[in-house]
């Protein structure tokens, strides 16, 4: 009976997984989808998105920031690329802005190639 419930337990395990995975990939195409219907990307916001992509990303290389204000700067930057593709570019650019409160990075473990 142990063997069985263990068995089962990890069954379950393996197919959570692919299944996340399976889900957020959808959403990330029903989002696209929707995003590209309801407007145009302002230069400003890919500049400034592209800033913070890159300041997220070096901050997680880090392991300098806590993974909760990580996560929650990446939902902010959410927030403000949906609010420049319906047009509201000021606010998206302070959205943008708040993320870089992040500050620099103190040291990256590895280089960069």
């Amino acid at each position: 009976m142990t063997v069985r419930t263990f068995a089962c337990a990890r069954f379950r395990e393996r197919r959570v997984l692919p299944a996340l995975a399976l889900v957020a990939s959808l959403a990330m195409t029903i989002s696209a989808t929707a995003q590209g219907q309801a407007g145009q990307f302002a230069r400003e916001c890919a500049l400034k998105e592209t800033t913070v992509i890159t300041l997220i990303e070096d901050h997680g290389a880090a392991e300098d920031l806590p993974a909760d204000r990580l996560g929650a700067a990446g939902l902010t930057m959410l927030r403000a690329r949906s609010a420049c593709y319906q047009g509201r570019v000021g606010e998206a650019l302070a959205l943008y802005e708040s993320i870089l409160d992040l500050g620099p990075v103190a040291s990256l473990g590895r280089q960069r190639p």
